[in-house]
């Protein structure tokens, strides 16, 4: 025995996709009248709830809305305000905007200092690399003075041997 569907369960996948698509325009309807939009072209700018807006803010297209959802254009249609972009008070605006370039500055200044101090680094480091740089030259003079031959002469003619092979230990 089948069991019948239930009254309030869409029967077919065409329902289910209309169904859905209804929820999707009652909640951007609802974000458009209250002024709280998802879209990023419909956030902080004015616009009037219309068809184009809503197609937008539900993420379907407009012949989806005029064909099949004839409810919600009735429904946008009824007297919604036109929401506007609330003006912040020019001293208020003012206020911030210096407060915003004291904190530049003061940044700009604490920049400049670790900058000086940056400079004077590179600066010692640099002094640093020339004294490094003359010291190696002058131990690498060392060195190879030191490994040039060195002539031993001695006062007694028996202490260096003319011919090194013949040498005899004793």
């Amino acid at each position: 025995m089948a069991s019948k569907p239930r009254s309030n369960m869409p029967a077919t996948p065409y329902e289910k996709r209309r169904l859905g698509v209804e929820r999707r325009l009652q909640a951007a309807l609802e974000r458009l009248v209250s002024g709280t939009p998802k879209h990023p072209s419909l956030r902080g700018r004015a616009y009037r709830p219309s068809v184009s807006a809503l197609a937008r803010e539900a993420g379907v297209s407009r012949n989806t809305i005029y064909a099949n959802h004839r409810s919600i254009i009735k429904e946008l249609n009824s007297n919604h305000p036109v929401t506007t972009r609330k003006r912040p008070n020019p001293k208020h605006k003012i206020a911030e905007l210096g407060t915003m370039i004291e904190q530049l500055q003061l940044q700009k200044r604490q920049l400049a200092t670790e900058n000086a101090a940056i400079l004077k680094r590179a600066i010692d480091a640099e002094t640093m690399l020339d004294q490094l740089r003359k010291q190696n030259t002058r131990l690498l003079k060392e060195r190879a003075a030191t490994r040039q031959p060195v002539v031993l002469l001695a006062s007694n003619s028996d202490l260096i041997p003319s011919d090194p092979d013949n040498v005899v230990l004793s």
